[in-house]
């Protein structure tokens, strides 16, 4: 762990976070999270969610239905560079314009794209959850998109029209399914193996994954794996069944069957061989007590030799492939990736997760998910292509592993996000907190077609979650925590600190921190109890004497201040139970909510109104009771919103931008919109947004917007206010200012040439600076104009409201309500109807020497 007050640099990476203690203990938070009666199968209410939601997205796809219309956007923000978790590879089948790569996210769907990564697109926005395995055949006309089917855990899905829909091919129902491939032929059969009804079965198709027949079954449901040869002389006839402790091998093309030998007992096994030299090697790896042991055949299974040792071992089916070119060949992978020329008894590291942050185009990132080795598309004299699937994106390598390539490094929209924030005066600023992709920062860039739009930086390695700022929303102080430490994120460029744990404090794995919004140095930290933070040291001292734990519950797991009055909090647990505070949160008065169900509510968030001091909601799992509650009386009592909302995990809610009383829901199935007139909900992603996990929701008054963080497709965008037609943004991004973003001006207001209250507003300027606006006739592009950093982007001659020149204050901001009767030109002019006028913001900066700088410009045309 890092000493106090300091943090590893971005390419020193966090120590231990990627450890097998930290992997359990975040798989215990969420299931915490999944509060639920007993007998209640959440899993089961979600996989019901995400079939409807497919059902829905079909019928929108083939003109059956048409979403309601509501006047809104969605943007796909980004992270356009930083891809997260990737579970599997495979290339399509060969035809005019060459072949495609196929690519599967943890929670983002598939990808497709050319075989050297570019012109990543999302096939399967349309439907929940990631993909495990992936092939893809020829259609039967080659003007047709290729042929897809993928493996979600045990389901199966088909898409014979680039993805647009998604069917479930008959016959493919399994308990447990374990690998999916091909066997190779003039209309290749594709398999399925895994087990039902207490058997093991082997499912074929050769209708191209129309509909599935059972090929041969076990009586036995042993997690075993299939392997199939691609290429050579035995491809199309050999199959391999590891099953049962034993492998089994069919030279027919599985009609017939015979036992092999086993290699050792244990209670799972994965399955890989080599087609070199007949397509006699085989590879056991067998879950033997608590580790994994790695066996050899040279006579199609027949008889072992081994063990021999693994040096780290993820435990997915692909953790360990054998080349076609080679059967002494192989790769593996763990934490961290290594290969091996002598059949596993040596190792050669390919590089230490840790090198990633130096060099991300080379070097893996941790968590080799799943390893895809696939013959070479142009032949066998070429080789193979290694395909290494990571928590940081999907890797090509042509050498056996010796040499990597990043291929996600532009558009592989698939970031893991549990926490947006953005500026108060700027919508553009962004900050966010990943899984696995650390803490990142960025500035949106305006969309210019399908796809992530905007490149993030990623400021620190690790998990963030969680992240507040002071009640002003400056983002030069955020609060972010990590397994282990509070991450304090300064300035605009921007510096991080650590602040320990409380010592002793029992808390949540993520544990909630809440920026003090009378403090703009300290933070507080929930557990069991309530602690407060203080720079510069961030030592912890109890705030208050409540036991937030007591009874059912075991910690604090959402906090909230009110923005109209800091003196008032509310506060939840882990088992349903809320809170009130009228003295800034040291004394406590604890809600009789009165909802069924009340104690499996796990309570995720607190959304105090932000005009209404009395109106807040909270959120957190529906499956036995409301996922969403209101109080109109300052927490008093508690209604629950139910009306058109599934049962589902309510991860975060937030007030609307544009209806002072809606709500908007980040949940486990999809994003929500919750209509005050009609009390009820609704499902706000149409059929623009992907049908993923949404996990926070922020609202951005000043970008008339929404902002979702996605837990598989990164940050999107709900645009609720357009900029008048009247109003063109230009000169944008300027030049950016101390502050690590670029000024940016914003108008509302009726657009008249008789309007009184047209307001131009400065935002994201450096705090305590001084500016002014200028406005003028024509518009120019004039670099360093006066000495400038920026641009600026008016001609001459250009007006200076001189006297109203203003100070930004804390929150780097300054605006100015237009008198269209007196434009500042000599003489002053009046705004007449038909003229279009160019304005902009001049403020004071320093870059690092004292100088100036310039905003962005808005053209606006008087009708």
């Amino acid at each position: 762990m890092t000493e106090p007050g300091q943090l590893p640099a971005p390419s020193d990476p966090v120590a231990n976070e990627d450890d097998d203690e930290s992997q359990l203990e975040r798989l215990r938070w969420l299931e915490q999270m999944h509060r639920a009666a007993p007998g209640t199968d959440w899993r089961a209410i979600e996989r019901a969610n995400r079939n409807a939601e497919r059902l829905r997205r079909n019928a929108l796809a083939t003109g059956m239905a048409s979403p309601p219309p509501t006047g809104w956007s969605w943007e796909e923000v980004g992270s356009r560079n930083q891809a997260g978790h990737t579970r599997c590879a495979a290339y399509g089948p060969e035809r005019p314009g060459g072949r495609r790569l196929y690519v599967g996210s943890a929670n983002g769907g598939l990808w497709e794209a050319d075989l050297d990564g570019s012109g990543w697109t999302p096939l399967s926005d349309e439907l929940f959850g990631g993909v495990d395995e992936v092939v893809a055949l020829a259609p039967a006309d080659l003007a047709d998109p290729d042929v897809l089917l993928m493996r979600q855990g045990a389901s199966l899905l088909r898409s014979d029209d680039g993805g647009a829909t998604w069917t479930l091919p008959a016959g493919s129902g399994l308990a447990s399914a374990r690998t999916l491939t091909l066997l190779p032929g003039a209309v290749p059969t594709v398999l399925l193996y895994g087990s039902t009804g207490g058997n093991s079965v082997l499912l074929a198709s050769t209708d191209r994954g129309l509909t599935f027949q059972v090929r041969k079954s076990w009586p036995s449901t042993w997690p075993g794996d299939l392997w199939v040869p691609q290429v050579g002389p035995n491809a199309g006839q050999h199959l391999f069944v590891y099953q049962g402790g034993s492998v089994r091998r069919s030279l027919d093309g599985g009609v017939t069957w015979a036992s092999g030998g086993s290699p050792v007992s244990g209670s799972e096994g994965h399955l890989t061989g080599s087609e070199a030299g007949g397509g006699t090697t085989l590879y056991t790896v067998t879950r033997n007590g608590g580790s994994w042991v790695l066996h050899r055949s040279d006579d199609q299974g027949v008889t072992f030799s081994g063990p021999r040792s693994l040096p780290e071992y993820w435990g997915s089916q692909r953790s360990l492939c054998g080349f076609s070119a080679d059967p002494d060949r192989l790769v593996t992978g763990g934490v961290n990736g290594y290969r091996s020329a002598d059949g596993g008894q040596t190792w050669t590291q390919i590089n230490s997760w840790g090198e990633y942050y130096g060099s991300p185009a080379t070097k893996l990132h941790a968590d080799l998910r799943g390893i895809d080795v696939h013959p070479h598309p142009d032949g066998p004299a070429f080789g193979d292509i290694v395909y290494f699937n990571t928590d940081g994106g999907t890797y090509r390598s042509t050498d056996g592993g010796a040499t990597v390539q990043n291929l996600c490094l532009v558009g592989l929209g698939v970031g893991q996000f549990y926490s947006t924030k953005s500026g108060s005066g700027n919508p553009d600023r962004i900050h966010g907190g990943t899984q696995d992709q650390g803490y990142q920062v960025g500035n949106k860039v305006p969309s210019t077609g399908p796809g992530p739009s905007t490149s993030f930086t990623q400021v620190i390695s690790g998990d963030y979650g969680h992240l507040s700022t002071h009640a002003s929303g400056s983002l030069n102080r955020v609060y972010a925590p990590y397994p282990g430490f509070t991450l304090v994120v300064s300035g605009g460029l921007p510096s991080t600190q650590s602040a320990d744990f409380p010592p002793g404090a029992s808390h949540l794995w993520l544990p909630p921190v809440v920026a003090d919004p009378t403090n703009y140095g300290s933070f507080f930290f929930c557990g069991r109890r309530l602690w407060r933070q203080s720079s510069p040291n961030w030592t912890a001292t109890q705030h208050s004497s409540t036991d937030f734990g007591a009874g059912a519950g075991a910690y604090l797991s959402a906090l909230a201040f009110s923005p109209v009055d800091p003196q008032l909090a509310w506060a939840a647990n882990d088992a349903g139970r809320l809170w009130r505070s009228a003295d800034g949160g040291v004394t406590w008065t604890e809600s009789p909510q009165g909802i069924p169900g009340s104690h499996y509510f796990y309570g995720n968030c607190l959304a105090p109104h932000p005009t209404d001091p009395l109106r807040v909601a909270a959120s957190g799992s529906g499956y036995s009771t409301a996922g969403v509650r209101l109080s109109t009386d300052g927490g008093v009592t508690w209604t629950g919103l139910t009306a058109g909302l599934p049962a589902t995990m309510v991860y975060d809610v937030a007030w609307s931008v544009d209806a002072p009383d809606d709500l908007f829901a980040a949940t486990e199935a999809g994003a929500y919109h919750y209509d005050a007139s009609t009390q009820s909900w609704s499902n706000a992603m149409g059929s623009e947004a992907p049908a993923t996990t949404y996990w926070s929701v922020e609202r951005v008054p000043s970008g008339g917007l929404m902002r979702f963080g996605t837990y598989g497709r990164g940050i999107w965008d709900l645009v609720l206010e357009q900029e008048p037609p009247e109003v063109t943004r230009y000169c944008s991004p300027n030049v950016q200012n101390s502050t690590g973003a670029p000024g940016r001006l914003e108008l509302t207001g009726a657009v008249s040439a008789s309007s009184t209250d047209l307001t131009l507003t400065a935002t994201q300027l450096p705090a305590g600076q001084f500016g002014m606006f200028l406005c003028s006739r024509t518009s120019a592009s004039l670099p360093f104009a006066g000495g400038s950093f920026g641009i600026l982007c008016l001609g001459s001659p250009i007006g200076r409201y001189q006297t109203a020149i203003q100070n930004s204050g804390s929150g780097g901001t300054i605006d100015l309500t237009l008198d269209l009767t007196a434009m500042p030109l000599q003489p002053p002019v009046a705004v007449a109807p038909g003229e279009t006028w160019f304005f902009q913001a001049w403020y004071r900066d320093a870059n690092p020497l004292p100088a100036s700088n310039f905003t962005d410009a808005l053209q606006v045309q008087f009708p």
